[in-house]
């Protein structure tokens, strides 16, 4: 799936992770609304179906990877005070999931890219014929097998989707087409 410009200007707009006021405030009015129970925590079901109903991003609530990453990032950030919090999102950690929701996607769209089959999982050959592409993204690609072998941690000869986070993060992958 191809995604146009407008869909960065979108995120921008509804994920209001910068640290201003006015992004603050739209933070905790999502807040409220995605946390009806007033119970404080978020559940990873309660973070899916913000993204459809109250956040307005079906793209997101579409791509179960991306909101899978983006929520086990935020809630592995600072060991919670108490026991269920390690499970959920608490309002302290909804603003890096707004930012890991934003990073996540960009890498989805970046796995996407070079997963030509479409098959969710990425193949040293399709790794390699990506190299111009990921160079592109300001990866060193002078060496695609030391940089396969980095990517495809576990040795299994396929990258899963969890694995080319892992190292395109470590890369800092940046999307030559998106706003950022």
């Amino acid at each position: 799936m191809t995604y146009n410009t407008e869909v960065w200007a979108t995120l921008k707009e509804k994920l209001p992770y910068e640290r201003t006021d006015d992004q603050k405030k739209k933070r905790m009015d999502q807040w409220q609304q995605i946390d009806v129970n007033g119970n404080g925590y978020l559940s990873l079901a309660e973070v899916d179906k913000a993204m459809k109903d109250t956040v307005g991003l079906p793209v997101l609530f579409d791509i179960k990877p991306v909101l899978m990453r983006a929520f086990q990032a935020a809630k592995s950030v600072a060991p919670s005070k108490s026991k269920q919090g390690d499970d959920y999102i608490q309002k302290s950690e909804y603003r890096l999931l707004l930012q890991y929701l934003r990073q996540y996607f960009e890498l989805w769209i970046a796995f996407q890219r070079v997963d030509s089959d479409e098959d969710r999982r990425v193949s040293y050959e399709e790794f390699e014929s990506a190299k111009d592409t990921m160079a592109k993204w300001g990866i060193d690609m002078s060496d695609p097998q030391a940089q396969w072998k980095e990517c495809d941690a576990n040795g299994g000869g396929q990258v899963l989707f969890v694995e080319f986070c892992d190292w395109a993060i470590k890369k800092n992958l940046d999307l030559e087409d998106d706003d950022d």
